[in-house]
């Protein structure tokens, strides 16, 4: 007679698994792989050189630092502690005269504690962050893109903090 596990929940137990001996070619395990099927190491080779193939002719970005330093910068321009002239290079015109012509929030000082950056296309930059006002956070975000200039921040928005 035969038994047949039933657990209280009605799940069966698992068959242990043990791996298989590696061969003697470079340490790996010899498995069988069907004439035409995929193995991981075909995957991994084949995303890589799409990988490689896509940055290939990639523009090199501004480091994490260096848009870690604009946006800090920028934040120091809308509360009066930094002239807008100082970002005259890293600005395009349009973000420059809406910087310059922002209301100042003299006597505040936020700090950049964080940011993530994204790059969603070859000659662009999307940048999200935490600036944070004592204990309060506000969120910000920005876009640089790579043009005849260089990189140049083309938008920045601070957003207002929740009441």
């Amino acid at each position: 007679m035969s038994h047949v596990f039933q657990s209280a929940s009605g799940l069966l137990p698992l068959t242990p698994y043990e791996p298989t001996e590696p061969d003697d070619v470079g340490g790996r395990a010899s498995v069988e792989v069907a004439e035409g099927q995929l193995t991981l190491d075909d995957l991994l080779t084949e995303l890589h050189a799409q990988h490689a193939e896509r940055h290939e002719h990639s523009i090199p970005a501004p480091g994490r630092r260096m848009v870690h330093r604009v946006l800090t910068a920028l934040l120091e321009v809308y509360t009066g502690r930094r002239a807008a002239s100082q970002l005259d290079g890293w600005l395009t015109p349009t973000l420059q005269r809406r910087v310059r012509s922002a209301p100042r929030a003299v006597g505040i000082r936020h700090v950049l504690r964080n940011i993530h950056v994204c790059r969603p296309a070859d000659g662009a930059l999307e940048v999200c962050g935490t600036a944070f006002l004592d204990e309060r956070a506000r969120a910000l975000v920005a876009r640089f893109e790579h043009g005849s200039s260089g990189w140049r921040c083309v938008l920045f928005t601070l957003l207002p903090p929740r009441n």
